[in-house]
Protein backbone atom coordinates (compact mmCIF):
# COMPACT_ATOMS: atom_id res chain seq x y z
CA UNK A 1 0.00 0.00 0.00
CA UNK A 2 2.80 2.48 0.47
CA UNK A 3 3.93 4.31 3.70
CA UNK A 4 5.53 2.83 6.99
CA UNK A 5 3.96 0.77 9.38
CA UNK A 6 5.77 2.00 12.34
CA UNK A 7 5.66 5.03 14.10
CA UNK A 8 7.34 8.20 12.85
CA UNK A 9 9.53 8.25 16.13
CA UNK A 10 10.62 5.27 15.47
CA UNK A 11 11.04 5.29 11.82
CA UNK A 12 13.28 8.19 12.31
CA UNK A 13 15.05 6.50 15.17
CA UNK A 14 15.75 3.52 12.43
CA UNK A 15 17.44 5.77 9.71
CA UNK A 16 19.63 7.42 12.53
CA UNK A 17 21.37 4.18 13.58
CA UNK A 18 21.19 3.31 9.68
CA UNK A 19 22.53 6.16 7.91
CA UNK A 20 24.72 8.54 10.81
CA UNK A 21 27.80 7.32 8.80
CA UNK A 22 26.82 9.07 5.62
CA UNK A 23 27.25 12.81 4.80
CA UNK A 24 24.35 15.41 5.24
CA UNK A 25 21.57 15.09 2.57
CA UNK A 26 21.77 17.22 0.19
CA UNK A 27 18.04 18.51 0.66
CA UNK A 28 17.37 17.71 4.46
CA UNK A 29 13.67 18.82 3.94
CA UNK A 30 11.40 15.72 6.06
CA UNK A 31 8.88 14.24 3.91
CA UNK A 32 4.77 13.78 4.75
CA UNK A 33 4.24 13.10 9.04
CA UNK A 34 8.23 14.61 9.47
CA UNK A 35 10.21 11.83 8.50
CA UNK A 36 13.49 12.66 7.80
CA UNK A 37 15.56 11.90 4.21
CA UNK A 38 19.08 10.82 3.81
CA UNK A 39 19.37 11.07 0.08
CA UNK A 40 23.09 12.41 -0.54
CA UNK A 41 26.81 12.12 -2.31
CA UNK A 42 29.60 10.68 -0.91
CA UNK A 43 33.27 11.16 -2.16
CA UNK A 44 36.09 8.44 -1.85
CA UNK A 45 38.76 8.61 -3.74
CA UNK A 46 38.28 10.47 -6.55
CA UNK A 47 34.90 8.03 -6.90
CA UNK A 48 31.30 10.35 -6.60
CA UNK A 49 28.50 8.18 -5.13
CA UNK A 50 24.85 9.63 -5.51
CA UNK A 51 23.12 7.75 -2.41
CA UNK A 52 19.28 7.46 -3.45
CA UNK A 53 16.55 6.84 -1.23
CA UNK A 54 14.18 4.38 -3.96
CA UNK A 55 11.94 2.58 -1.88
CA UNK A 56 10.86 5.76 -0.10
CA UNK A 57 9.02 7.57 -2.80
CA UNK A 58 7.74 4.61 -4.77
CA UNK A 59 4.17 4.24 -5.35
CA UNK A 60 2.56 1.24 -3.75
CA UNK A 61 0.72 -0.62 -6.35
CA UNK A 62 -2.00 -2.09 -3.89
CA UNK A 63 -4.93 0.24 -4.62
CA UNK A 64 -3.48 1.78 -8.32
CA UNK A 65 -3.69 -1.32 -10.19
CA UNK A 66 -5.70 -4.53 -10.08
CA UNK A 67 -4.72 -7.30 -7.94
CA UNK A 68 -2.84 -9.91 -10.14
CA UNK A 69 -1.45 -12.59 -7.98
CA UNK A 70 -0.76 -13.66 -3.98
CA UNK A 71 0.18 -10.45 -3.17
CA UNK A 72 -0.20 -6.69 -4.86
CA UNK A 73 3.33 -6.39 -5.96
CA UNK A 74 3.84 -9.93 -7.42
CA UNK A 75 1.91 -10.72 -10.96
CA UNK A 76 1.39 -14.21 -11.95
CA UNK A 77 -1.81 -13.02 -14.25
CA UNK A 78 -0.09 -14.16 -18.14
CA UNK A 79 -3.27 -12.27 -19.41
CA UNK A 80 -1.67 -8.44 -17.68
CA UNK A 81 -1.00 -5.89 -19.64
CA UNK A 82 2.76 -4.54 -19.04
CA UNK A 83 1.58 -0.76 -20.07
CA UNK A 84 -1.70 -0.87 -18.37
CA UNK A 85 0.24 -1.08 -15.05
CA UNK A 86 2.75 2.15 -15.53
CA UNK A 87 0.13 4.76 -14.66
CA UNK A 88 1.37 7.93 -15.16
CA UNK A 89 0.61 9.11 -11.83
CA UNK A 90 2.90 6.68 -10.27
CA UNK A 91 6.75 8.01 -8.50
CA UNK A 92 9.69 5.84 -8.21
CA UNK A 93 12.42 8.41 -7.20
CA UNK A 94 10.34 11.34 -7.33
CA UNK A 95 10.72 14.61 -8.42
CA UNK A 96 13.31 15.92 -5.87
CA UNK A 97 15.49 13.16 -6.04
CA UNK A 98 15.25 13.04 -9.83
CA UNK A 99 16.34 17.05 -9.88
CA UNK A 100 19.46 15.76 -7.15
CA UNK A 101 20.61 13.29 -10.04
CA UNK A 102 20.40 15.97 -12.74
CA UNK A 103 22.69 18.62 -10.10
CA UNK A 104 24.84 15.76 -9.06
CA UNK A 105 26.03 14.82 -12.93
CA UNK A 106 26.89 18.20 -13.32
CA UNK A 107 29.24 18.57 -10.47
CA UNK A 108 32.38 17.31 -10.89
CA UNK A 109 33.85 18.39 -7.60
CA UNK A 110 36.50 16.06 -5.98
CA UNK A 111 35.38 13.65 -9.30
CA UNK A 112 37.12 10.81 -11.81
CA UNK A 113 34.20 8.75 -11.93
CA UNK A 114 30.84 8.31 -10.69
CA UNK A 115 28.69 5.96 -9.33
CA UNK A 116 24.63 5.67 -8.11
CA UNK A 117 23.95 3.20 -5.06
CA UNK A 118 20.49 2.50 -4.04
CA UNK A 119 18.64 0.02 -2.52
CA UNK A 120 17.07 -2.32 -5.33
CA UNK A 121 17.76 -3.26 -9.30
CA UNK A 122 16.32 -1.51 -11.78
CA UNK A 123 15.04 -4.79 -13.87
CA UNK A 124 13.31 -7.70 -13.15
CA UNK A 125 16.14 -10.40 -13.19
CA UNK A 126 14.88 -12.69 -11.47
CA UNK A 127 12.09 -15.30 -13.03
CA UNK A 128 11.73 -18.22 -10.26
CA UNK A 129 11.30 -16.82 -6.71
CA UNK A 130 11.65 -19.00 -2.91
CA UNK A 131 11.64 -22.04 -4.39
CA UNK A 132 12.71 -23.35 -8.32
CA UNK A 133 8.59 -24.08 -8.31
CA UNK A 134 7.57 -20.62 -8.20
CA UNK A 135 8.01 -18.68 -11.48
CA UNK A 136 6.52 -15.03 -11.39
CA UNK A 137 6.01 -12.98 -14.18
CA UNK A 138 6.49 -9.61 -12.86
CA UNK A 139 7.86 -8.45 -9.44
CA UNK A 140 6.69 -4.78 -8.46
CA UNK A 141 9.14 -4.69 -5.29
CA UNK A 142 11.59 -4.39 -7.79
CA UNK A 143 12.66 -1.04 -9.62
CA UNK A 144 11.68 -2.24 -12.72
CA UNK A 145 8.33 -0.70 -11.97
CA UNK A 146 6.92 1.56 -12.35
CA UNK A 147 8.44 1.74 -15.72
CA UNK A 148 8.37 5.24 -16.36
CA UNK A 149 10.12 5.74 -13.47
CA UNK A 150 12.42 3.42 -13.76
CA UNK A 151 13.34 5.11 -17.18
CA UNK A 152 13.61 8.54 -15.79
CA UNK A 153 16.43 7.17 -13.55
CA UNK A 154 18.06 5.52 -15.75
CA UNK A 155 18.77 8.28 -18.35
CA UNK A 156 19.79 10.11 -15.13
CA UNK A 157 22.45 8.04 -14.01
CA UNK A 158 23.34 7.58 -17.92
CA UNK A 159 23.82 11.39 -18.53
CA UNK A 160 26.98 11.27 -15.99
CA UNK A 161 28.51 7.56 -17.42
CA UNK A 162 27.78 6.37 -14.21
CA UNK A 163 27.97 2.75 -12.97
CA UNK A 164 25.01 1.38 -10.54
CA UNK A 165 25.36 -0.75 -8.21
CA UNK A 166 22.63 -2.33 -5.22
CA UNK A 167 21.49 -5.41 -3.56
CA UNK A 168 18.87 -6.77 -1.90
CA UNK A 169 17.82 -8.96 -4.99
CA UNK A 170 18.90 -12.01 -3.28
CA UNK A 171 20.85 -12.80 -6.71
CA UNK A 172 23.93 -11.63 -8.27
CA UNK A 173 23.54 -10.32 -11.48
CA UNK A 174 25.51 -7.92 -13.83
CA UNK A 175 23.09 -6.31 -16.30
CA UNK A 176 23.05 -3.32 -18.97
CA UNK A 177 20.11 -1.64 -19.49
CA UNK A 178 17.93 -0.47 -22.30
CA UNK A 179 15.58 2.37 -21.91
CA UNK A 180 14.97 3.09 -25.46
CA UNK A 181 16.62 0.19 -27.16
CA UNK A 182 18.65 -3.09 -26.08
CA UNK A 183 21.89 -1.98 -23.88
CA UNK A 184 21.61 1.98 -24.94
CA UNK A 185 21.70 2.50 -20.27
CA UNK A 186 24.25 1.70 -17.66
CA UNK A 187 25.32 -1.03 -16.47
CA UNK A 188 24.50 -2.31 -13.36
CA UNK A 189 25.51 -4.87 -11.03
CA UNK A 190 23.82 -6.22 -8.02
CA UNK A 191 25.47 -8.09 -5.47
CA UNK A 192 24.97 -11.62 -3.60
CA UNK A 193 23.16 -11.64 -0.55
CA UNK A 194 25.90 -12.13 2.36
CA UNK A 195 23.51 -15.45 4.09
CA UNK A 196 21.02 -16.31 1.37
CA UNK A 197 18.76 -19.05 3.75
CA UNK A 198 15.62 -16.88 3.61
CA UNK A 199 14.67 -16.54 0.12
CA UNK A 200 16.67 -17.88 -2.67
CA UNK A 201 15.94 -16.59 -6.62
CA UNK A 202 17.15 -17.71 -9.90
CA UNK A 203 17.11 -16.25 -13.30
CA UNK A 204 15.92 -18.94 -15.71
CA UNK A 205 13.98 -17.85 -18.73
CA UNK A 206 11.22 -19.79 -19.42
CA UNK A 207 12.44 -20.96 -23.02
CA UNK A 208 15.76 -21.99 -21.74
CA UNK A 209 17.35 -20.09 -24.71
CA UNK A 210 19.80 -16.95 -24.46
CA UNK A 211 19.08 -13.96 -25.89
CA UNK A 212 20.28 -12.03 -28.73
CA UNK A 213 23.76 -10.71 -28.52
CA UNK A 214 24.94 -13.61 -25.95
CA UNK A 215 28.10 -13.04 -23.92
CA UNK A 216 30.91 -14.42 -25.91
CA UNK A 217 32.47 -17.11 -24.23
CA UNK A 218 30.51 -17.18 -20.95
CA UNK A 219 30.00 -20.32 -18.95
CA UNK A 220 26.65 -19.52 -18.56
CA UNK A 221 23.75 -20.85 -21.09
CA UNK A 222 21.38 -17.68 -20.47
CA UNK A 223 23.20 -14.15 -21.39
CA UNK A 224 22.05 -11.83 -23.91
CA UNK A 225 19.31 -9.71 -24.25
CA UNK A 226 15.80 -9.90 -23.29
CA UNK A 227 12.62 -8.01 -21.54
CA UNK A 228 12.11 -8.52 -18.27
CA UNK A 229 8.17 -9.02 -16.97
CA UNK A 230 7.38 -5.39 -17.49
CA UNK A 231 8.85 -4.98 -20.88
CA UNK A 232 12.28 -3.44 -19.60
CA UNK A 233 15.20 -3.94 -21.82
CA UNK A 234 18.26 -6.01 -20.18
CA UNK A 235 21.17 -7.69 -21.41
CA UNK A 236 22.07 -10.47 -18.97
CA UNK A 237 25.71 -10.44 -18.62
CA UNK A 238 26.26 -12.85 -15.48
CA UNK A 239 24.06 -14.48 -12.94
CA UNK A 240 24.88 -16.25 -9.84
CA UNK A 241 21.88 -18.96 -9.13
CA UNK A 242 21.92 -21.65 -6.19
CA UNK A 243 22.64 -24.41 -7.23
CA UNK A 244 21.35 -26.46 -3.92
CA UNK A 245 19.83 -23.82 -1.21
CA UNK A 246 19.74 -26.91 1.29
CA UNK A 247 23.34 -26.80 1.32
CA UNK A 248 25.31 -24.15 2.55
CA UNK A 249 28.24 -23.62 0.19
CA UNK A 250 26.25 -24.04 -2.85
CA UNK A 251 22.72 -21.24 -1.98
CA UNK A 252 24.81 -18.19 -4.09
CA UNK A 253 25.53 -16.30 -1.24
CA UNK A 254 28.36 -14.13 -1.19
CA UNK A 255 29.98 -10.54 -1.26
CA UNK A 256 30.66 -8.69 -4.60
CA UNK A 257 33.36 -5.93 -5.14
CA UNK A 258 33.22 -3.28 -7.47
CA UNK A 259 36.86 -1.70 -8.84
CA UNK A 260 37.52 1.66 -10.47
CA UNK A 261 40.56 1.86 -12.92
CA UNK A 262 40.10 5.84 -12.72
CA UNK A 263 43.07 6.28 -14.89
CA UNK A 264 41.81 3.90 -17.86
CA UNK A 265 37.87 4.09 -17.07
CA UNK A 266 37.40 1.10 -16.44
CA UNK A 267 35.35 -0.76 -13.64
CA UNK A 268 35.80 -4.60 -12.57
CA UNK A 269 32.73 -6.06 -11.10
CA UNK A 270 33.98 -9.20 -8.73
CA UNK A 271 31.33 -12.24 -7.02
CA UNK A 272 33.01 -14.32 -4.60
CA UNK A 273 30.87 -17.03 -2.97
CA UNK A 274 30.89 -16.64 0.64
CA UNK A 275 32.78 -20.05 1.42
CA UNK A 276 35.84 -18.82 -1.53
CA UNK A 277 39.15 -18.99 -0.27
CA UNK A 278 41.87 -16.83 -1.51
CA UNK A 279 44.31 -19.08 -3.00
CA UNK A 280 41.64 -20.33 -5.59
CA UNK A 281 42.44 -16.42 -7.38
CA UNK A 282 40.17 -14.76 -9.65
CA UNK A 283 39.03 -19.08 -10.33
CA UNK A 284 37.21 -18.57 -7.14
CA UNK A 285 34.44 -16.48 -8.19
CA UNK A 286 31.11 -17.27 -9.67
CA UNK A 287 31.28 -18.50 -12.87
CA UNK A 288 30.81 -15.47 -15.33
CA UNK A 289 32.92 -12.98 -13.26
CA UNK A 290 35.12 -10.92 -13.19
CA UNK A 291 33.27 -8.43 -15.85
CA UNK A 292 35.46 -5.52 -16.78
CA UNK A 293 33.53 -2.81 -18.60
CA UNK A 294 34.34 0.80 -19.76
CA UNK A 295 32.73 3.56 -18.03
CA UNK A 296 32.15 5.28 -21.55
CA UNK A 297 29.68 2.30 -22.43
CA UNK A 298 27.60 3.16 -19.29
CA UNK A 299 25.88 5.37 -22.16
CA UNK A 300 24.71 2.98 -24.62
CA UNK A 301 23.05 5.07 -27.03
CA UNK A 302 23.73 4.09 -30.58
CA UNK A 303 26.49 7.38 -31.41
CA UNK A 304 25.57 8.89 -34.88
CA UNK A 305 28.59 11.31 -35.09
CA UNK A 306 31.31 12.86 -33.64
CA UNK A 307 31.32 16.73 -33.14
CA UNK A 308 35.45 18.27 -33.24
CA UNK A 309 38.20 17.22 -31.35
CA UNK A 310 38.12 19.79 -28.74
CA UNK A 311 41.97 20.21 -27.24
CA UNK A 312 42.77 21.71 -23.71
CA UNK A 313 45.62 23.36 -22.71
CA UNK A 314 48.50 20.78 -20.87
CA UNK A 315 47.55 19.24 -18.00
CA UNK A 316 43.88 20.06 -17.75
CA UNK A 317 40.82 18.00 -17.67
CA UNK A 318 38.17 19.69 -17.53
CA UNK A 319 34.27 19.17 -17.62
CA UNK A 320 32.75 18.67 -20.70
CA UNK A 321 28.70 18.93 -21.33
CA UNK A 322 27.23 18.05 -24.50
CA UNK A 323 23.76 19.64 -25.32
CA UNK A 324 21.55 18.70 -28.28
CA UNK A 325 20.21 22.26 -29.01
CA UNK A 326 16.86 20.76 -31.45
CA UNK A 327 15.59 19.95 -27.76
CA UNK A 328 17.72 21.59 -25.14
CA UNK A 329 18.29 18.15 -23.42
CA UNK A 330 21.99 17.86 -21.76
CA UNK A 331 23.62 14.85 -23.20
CA UNK A 332 26.02 13.95 -21.09
CA UNK A 333 28.09 15.91 -18.60
CA UNK A 334 32.08 13.97 -18.20
CA UNK A 335 35.13 14.78 -16.65
CA UNK A 336 37.68 14.15 -19.76
CA UNK A 337 40.82 11.75 -19.25
CA UNK A 338 42.99 13.46 -22.17
CA UNK A 339 43.73 17.01 -23.26
CA UNK A 340 42.01 15.57 -26.15
CA UNK A 341 38.61 15.03 -26.43
CA UNK A 342 36.01 14.64 -29.39
CA UNK A 343 32.09 14.02 -27.92
CA UNK A 344 29.85 11.33 -29.44
CA UNK A 345 26.60 12.54 -30.60
CA UNK A 346 23.38 10.90 -31.16
CA UNK A 347 21.62 12.52 -33.67
CA UNK A 348 21.74 15.39 -36.55
CA UNK A 349 21.86 18.36 -34.29
CA UNK A 350 23.12 20.99 -34.19
CA UNK A 351 24.91 20.53 -30.65
CA UNK A 352 26.60 22.88 -28.17
CA UNK A 353 29.45 22.35 -25.59
CA UNK A 354 30.29 23.94 -22.12
CA UNK A 355 33.34 23.54 -20.36
CA UNK A 356 34.42 24.15 -16.90
CA UNK A 357 37.47 22.37 -14.28
CA UNK A 358 34.49 21.42 -12.30
CA UNK A 359 30.95 22.61 -13.84
CA UNK A 360 30.68 23.05 -17.11
CA UNK A 361 30.28 27.06 -16.50
CA UNK A 362 33.48 28.74 -18.12
CA UNK A 363 33.17 28.10 -21.71
CA UNK A 364 30.02 27.39 -24.12
CA UNK A 365 30.47 27.09 -28.35
CA UNK A 366 27.15 26.55 -30.11
CA UNK A 367 26.06 25.54 -33.28
CA UNK A 368 28.75 22.46 -33.68
CA UNK A 369 27.97 19.60 -35.93
CA UNK A 370 29.30 15.73 -36.65
CA UNK A 371 32.12 16.19 -38.86
CA UNK A 372 33.73 13.32 -40.63
CA UNK A 373 37.51 15.15 -40.89
CA UNK A 374 40.54 16.09 -37.94
CA UNK A 375 38.54 19.14 -37.22
CA UNK A 376 39.76 20.56 -34.04
CA UNK A 377 38.45 23.13 -31.60
CA UNK A 378 41.09 24.86 -29.09
CA UNK A 379 39.74 25.20 -25.69
CA UNK A 380 41.31 28.55 -23.71
CA UNK A 381 39.61 29.19 -20.56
Amino acid sequence: GGGYFYPVPYVNMVQRCQTWHLPDPVDPEPIERGIGVYFTRLRVGGVDFAIIEDRKFKSGPEGKIPKMGPRPDHINDPSYDRKAVDLPSLKLLGERQLQFLSDWSEDWTGAETKVVLSQTAFCGAVHLHGSVNNRLLADLDSNAWPQTGRNKALMEIRKAWATHLCGDQHLAVVVKHGVSEASDGPYAFTSPAIVNTIYGRWWHPEDEQPGLNPVPESPLPWTGEYEDGLGNKIRMMAYANPANVKDETQRGDGFGIARFDKKHQQVTFECWPRFSKVEQGPSGQFPGWPITVDIRDNDGRKVTGYLPELVFPEGKRPVVQVIDDSSDEVLYTVRVQETRFRPPVYGAGPFSVRVGMDRPDRKKIEGLQPTEGKAELLIQF
